[in-house]
């Protein structure tokens, strides 16, 4: 079954001719533009971008399938996805995409368990696992040495340290 992994979004329109802004959320901003075919959104399938200038915030795009202001219009917001077999494999160890880490157990130094990843954040200063304790509200943990003593893909858990602070 395949799995579509968000790699940027459509913040706004630029121009007359369906050119658009996007922001890029891959860790080197021009992969947004490498990957394979996208999607925008529910609304287009089968994407690619085109890059037609820089911006310090993002890129000005375009594609085949948006030749107006008017289209582009519609997809302001909608989220660029790729299928995760496009995503070049992982060969060193101890790194992992974000997306892989979702569903995964967080447990305590101690073995005790304190929640679920709910998704990977950002909100400026660094990245955030987003844990759902059962019966509670979410809470953030920063990912960092500080925080995060192991990551197991395979038993499908990660371990933490120090973490008094983030879950009250």
């Amino acid at each position: 079954m395949s799995q579509l992994i968000v790699i940027g979004e459509v913040r706004a329109v630029h121009g007359l001719k369906g050119h658009f802004k996007i922001t890029s959320y891959t860790e080197t901003p021009d992969d947004v533009f490498r990957y394979g075919p996208c999607r925008l959104g529910k609304k287009y399938s089968n994407i690619t971008l085109k890059k037609l200038k820089e911006l310090k915030t993002g890129y000005i795009a375009s594609c085949e399938q948006i030749k107006t202001r008017e289209l582009a219009e519609k997809i302001v917001g909608l989220t660029i996805e790729i299928d995760q077999s496009y995503l070049p494999a992982i060969k060193k160890l101890n790194q992992y995409y974000y997306h892989q880490l979702i569903n995964l157990i967080v447990k305590t130094n101690d073995g005790k368990n304190i929640g679920k990843v709910i998704s990977v954040q950002n909100y400026g200063s660094s990245d955030l696992l987003e844990i759902r304790k059962k019966n509670a509200k979410d809470y953030f943990i920063p990912i960092s040495e500080n925080t995060i003593k192991k990551i197991d893909l395979i038993k499908k858990i990660i371990i933490t340290k120090n973490i008094n602070d983030y879950i009250g």
